[in-house]
């Protein structure tokens, strides 16, 4: 299975899905860093994929949401990314087929949406790292 950390770290809080990324050391599992969600077009072909991000507006900064990839097309959310998330599954399902998104698990992890250029998660996003990073080791031990 491949773990997709998405984030901007100059954003600020958006750049947790990275940071989860770089806590989760030693898987059993292909780790990717995006800082975009282009590449996810390509990556989405109907395989198992665990992608990290951070939501806006979804719950208390810092809590933990297990979505799929129909959650995200009904939510409205809002993206710092080129490209949103829905964005890219949309254009994986038009170019691999309505099956491309199946095997997509996405940990999402609240935040306030960024106001500025800034390098730092805020304390209470990166209280979560440990504990996002912990699920998705349980995820992939099917746990």
């Amino acid at each position: 299975m491949k773990v997709v950390g998405l984030g901007q770290p100059a954003a600020g809080d958006d750049g947790v899905g990275l940071a989860v990324l770089n806590a989760l050391g030693d898987v059993d599992a292909e780790l990717v860093p995006l800082r975009d969600a282009s590449p996810l077009v390509e990556l989405l072909d109907g395989t198992p994929l665990l992608l990290v991000d951070a939501l806006v507006g979804a719950g208390e900064p810092g809590s933990l949401r297990w979505l799929t990839a129909a959650d995200l097309g009904r939510a409205s959310l809002w993206s710092t990314h080129g490209l949103s998330v829905p964005d890219a599954i949309g254009l994986a399902q038009a170019i691999h087929g309505p099956d491309a998104a199946d095997g997509l698990e996405v940990l999402a992890i609240c935040i306030e949406a960024p106001t500025g250029p800034c390098f730092e998660l805020s304390p209470t996003v990166a209280a979560a790292v440990p504990q996002a990073a912990e699920a998705v080791r349980q995820r992939l031990r099917g746990t």
